[in-house]
């Protein structure tokens, strides 16, 4: 197994280190009893199956192949892969691919090194139309995923598309190019797919839409992209592996959770994650769903009222120190900054020293832009500590599908072990429900006229219309 490479580095989070805005040893060692019964209750909740994300790195040879199979087949008769997935159907994978890809991975047509991945997270008919204008629908295929088979955006996006391909391409040519992600047993996808043959994956129960990147939910796509899946799972087993001790200075997840609930409730409710690389913004992104819908609940496990929850952000180094870091020196002590340094950017381009008798320009000569990003992020760090403003930092020996697959699992365990400090439920989303809910009833869906009601209830009219 790969050697982990991710490091939690949190000296700006001590009160040693930055003041009385830090956290002393007091402090965390205090956490440690809450950690301990919070890795019971974990290890009790996955024993009971509940807890599915923390197997995907052991998943099965034979599912891994079957994965990387109809990547091949699709990779045959396709150039690009559209995901028709909204939420964590969407945003684990789209983490990965512009992480190993590059943020500007569209600019280049599809190679040898995989089908280009594109991700309709929105039912946005100016973007989506647009998407299925600039494909070309001969050479691309379509991964519809839905655990339930019923969610609004993506059904919709799956019968406009299927209705294009059939008129194109014919109905057999059309179901070729399909493939369904969904739960195993149930669901509208699965009663389509026994009456039409289109290739199915399915989704553990016991898995989360949040959590399910490293389930066919994002592996999929990412083989057919030609990204190596199996090291990402390798380099996500050793982050658990890496994660197994119950001591809370020894597992990097549970001193990550210990420290942002530790500072939340000393009331820094917001929580930056800053990655110093372009590419690393969709991870931020992915993880700004995973911290918010799973933390941001209103009731605890025993049912009283607590609206708990850390507002996460993404943002991006060295681009948002020219437009967030003022708020973040001088702002409310409401926040607490996640950064994500690189040692190696896989390449670097050398600074030519052009003007040497300007000294605000001649000191750049003969460094290069790695040295330059890499300074910003620890001047960034510093200044804020300076200020008595925490951080840690995640710091990454590079970008890879082993490191990738560190943080993905680090992020993850380190979100479950937050809601047992929290006692709350991290596993559901209560608050999205009305949402769809109430969306069905406007769209005229069967069950939904109460719903329909509540709406024409809530209605304010134009009466305060300007």
């Amino acid at each position: 197994m790969a050697k982990r490479g991710v490091k939690l580095d949190y000296a700006y989070c001590l009160e040693e280190v930055i003041g009385a805005q830090g956290l002393s040893a007091q402090d965390i060692s205090g956490l440690a009893p809450q950690v301990a019964r919070a890795h019971q209750r974990l290890g009790e909740q996955h024993q009971g199956g509940e807890l599915g994300f923390m197997d995907l790195p052991g998943q099965s040879s034979e599912l891994l192949d079957a994965i990387l199979e109809q990547a091949a087949r699709l990779s045959s008769i396709a150039d690009d892969l559209v995901v028709l997935g909204i939420g964590g159907s969407a945003l684990g994978a789209t983490a990965v691919d512009m992480a190993l890809k590059g943020a500007l991975r569209y600019a280049q047509p599809a190679g040898p090194e995989g089908m280009r991945l594109f991700v309709a997270d929105n039912s946005d008919p100016r973007f989506f139309g647009a998407m299925l204008d600039r494909v070309d629908l001969e050479r691309t295929a379509f991964a519809v995923i839905s655990k339930s088979g019923s969610t609004a955006e993506t059904m919709s996006q799956f019968l406009v598309v299927k209705e294009l391909l059939e008129r194109r391409l014919g109905k057999k040519e059309a179901l070729r190019r399909l493939v369904f992600i969904t739960d195993p047993e149930k669901g509208n996808l699965r009663l389509i797919a026994k009456d039409e043959p289109v290739a199915i994956f399915g989704v553990p129960p016991n898995v989360g839409g949040r959590y399910s990147v490293l389930s066919p939910v994002g592996l999929l796509p990412l083989a057919c992209a030609g990204h190596d899946v199996q090291a990402l799972l390798e380099g996500a087993a050793a982050m658990a592996e890496a994660c197994k001790s119950p001591e809370l200075t020894k597992n990097p997840a549970y001193l990550l959770a210990a420290l942002n609930v530790g500072f939340y409730r000393r009331g820094r409710n917001i929580l930056v994650m800053m990655p110093y690389a372009t590419d690393l913004f969709g991870l931020a992104q992915w993880f700004a769903q995973l911290w918010a819908e799973s933390l941001g609940k209103a009731q605890a496990l025993d049912g009283s009222t607590v609206n708990v929850g850390q507002t996460p952000v993404a943002a991006m180094g060295a681009t948002d120190q020219h437009s967030q870091l003022q708020l973040y020196m001088e702002g409310p002590q409401d926040k607490l900054i996640m950064f994500l340094t690189l040692g190696n950017y896989g390449r670097d381009l050398s600074i030519p020293d052009l003007y040497p008798r300007i000294d605000a320009l001649s000191y750049l000569g003969g460094r290069s832009l790695a040295e330059l990003v890499q300074a910003e992020a620890r001047a960034t760090t510093a200044a804020l500590a300076s200020q008595g403003r925490p951080s840690y930092s995640l710091r990454l020996p590079g970008i890879s599908p082993e490191v990738l697959g560190e943080v993905i699992y680090l992020l993850e365990l380190a979100t479950v072990m937050a809601g047992g400090l929290l006692k709350i439920n991290p596993l559901d989303q209560p608050g999205v429900e009305l949402s769809k809910k109430l969306s069905y009833g406007l769209m005229g869906r069967k069950g939904f006229e109460q719903e329909a009601k509540q709406m024409e209830a809530l209605d304010a009219g134009d009466n305060y219309l300007v």
